[in-house]
């Protein structure tokens, strides 16, 4: 099995940052109304999906990458929601995400 080389570690931890970045951003946005913050929410958005379309191109699978961001970009998410915006971390909340990714992660196995 092939290992997974630091620069496709690297552009992964970017493209992770740079969503969790701009969903970060939503809220400063004001329903799109805030030009500043919306132009680096979708800057950075795009620098994210840029950064995809690179790793598929040198090879990674879609099933792969896709499952694993949608693990890690709501946890990431929901920790700068509780720490940046103040939102509260429930026990049922938290409990609830870590099966949806534990299911996530099961789906990204079958193939």
């Amino acid at each position: 099995m092939r290992g997974i080389s630091v620069t496709t570690a690297g552009l992964f931890g970017a493209a992770v940052v740079a969503q969790v970045a701009s969903i970060s951003m939503l809220p400063r946005t004001l329903g799109f109304t805030n030009l500043t913050y919306t132009l680096v929410c979708l800057i950075a958005f795009d620098l994210s999906l840029w950064i995809c379309a690179r790793l598929f191109g040198s090879g990674i699978s879609l099933g792969v990458l896709i499952p694993t961001m949608s693990a890690l970009v709501p946890l990431a998410s929901i920790l700068v929601g509780v720490v940046v915006y103040h939102e509260s971390a429930s026990i049922p909340r938290l409990v609830l995400l870590g099966i949806a990714c534990g299911v996530i992660g099961v789906a990204a196995s079958f193939g």
